[in-house]
């Protein structure tokens, strides 16, 4: 009888991590990470802040026209489009609130050999967790967020791998 209880004690907690697991799995409309919710974000007002903070002066957003900046022409980076992978709110709002968290691959390409290297390569983007309202960042989530559209990669119909 204890090998069965003792068995049993054991596979609770996995099927309880596993039920969590799966739980925390979310598609593109889901704006939950791991017990991250924000409320509803203005599109339009979220555009509104990417011009007004701007983000334009490095960024591009697949299929938004924004106004050109009167500024030296630096390398953009482009957000939004098509991906493999879904964009969550959380991964939206750490890059905006913590840039240095993860270097886009599109800004990693630009690093010569030698920055790469020697490990300094760091976020040129500005940090506005001192000059953004929460509104704003909730707004600018949800104009983003609303940018990207996740596909299904590619499967060759063929390919089967025996067991």
């Amino acid at each position: 009888m204890k090998t069965n209880l003792s068995h049993f004690s054991c596979r609770v907690p996995l099927v309880v991590l596993s039920s969590l697991l799966l739980m925390s799995c979310g598609d593109k409309e889901s704006k939950q990470s791991r017990g991250f919710l924000l409320p509803d974000g203005d599109i339009e007002a979220g555009k509104t802040t990417f011009v007004a903070m701007q983000c334009n002066r490095c960024h591009t957003v697949e299929g938004v026209m924004l106004p050109d900046q009167d500024l030296p022409e630096l390398p953009k980076i482009r957000l939004g489009g098509e991906i493999y992978k879904v964009k969550s709110y959380g991964d939206l709002v750490t890059a905006i609130i913590n840039p240095q968290h993860t270097l886009a691959p599109q800004y990693l390409a630009m690093l010569s050999d030698e920055e790469k290297k020697e490990g300094a390569a760091s976020s040129p983007m500005l940090e506005f967790n001192h000059s953004m309202t929460v509104a704003q960042l909730i707004d600018l989530v949800a104009f983003l967020h609303s940018r990207y559209q996740l596909i299904d990669p590619m499967v060759d119909e063929y390919f089967y791998v025996a067991p």
